[in-house]
């Protein structure tokens, strides 16, 4: 199936999930700029990043989007983020279906095939890498690979902060059906 274009704040992003992510960022503060420049890369042929977003603390990651039903580990697609990691210095964040409270699959620059996962918060560091001790609070969907974080309403304000929260529902709920602003 293809997905619905939408509009949002002058930018035509090539689908909802696009759209949803743009207004996830924009409420947690994040500056963020959508397919602002393409890239030739070595091995992997040419790469256009979704996001380029930048972190109150002036970090940047480069996100890229997919749909629900995207596979999380196609190899080809895991190739080019890496790459492009590695040759940007940059990590790169694969953000798979609408924000959540889950972790993503992060590349981080110089770590080779290794694959990590980062999540975000709403406070510093803003996104953050999973360690031993955030590991032990995920479950694993055996289908898919994704890993979501078990914490209930109340864990999820004291773990990520109500900015978080506010950010996941306000761009799962959100509707572009009217014009640029969702209602």
């Amino acid at each position: 199936m293809k997905p619905i274009q939408t509009v949002y704040h002058g930018y035509r992003f090539r689908s909802r999930t696009e759209a949803r992510w743009a207004l996830f960022f924009e409420t947690m503060g994040f500056r963020w700029v959508y397919e602002e420049q393409g890239f030739v890369l070595d091995r992997n042929g040419c790469y256009l990043p979704d996001f380029r977003v930048t972190l109150p603390n002036e970090q940047e990651r480069y996100c890229e989007v997919q749909g629900e039903g995207d596979d999380d580990f196609d190899d080809t697609e895991m190739d080019k983020l890496r790459e492009f990691a590695d040759s940007s210095g940059t990590r790169v964040l694969h953000l798979t279906g609408l924000p959540d409270y889950r972790a993503y699959h992060q590349f981080i620059p110089g770590f080779g095939d290794a694959l990590t996962l980062a999540f975000f918060q709403d406070y510093e560091p803003y996104v953050r890498t999973v360690d031993d001790y955030w590991l032990s609070s995920l479950r694993h969907d055996k289908r898919t690979g994704r890993a979501f974080f078990t914490h209930d309403q109340r864990g999820r304000r004291k773990s990520f902060g109500q900015g978080l929260v506010d950010a996941v529902t306000t761009a799962r709920h959100a509707r572009f059906e009217h014009g640029e602003q969702p209602k």
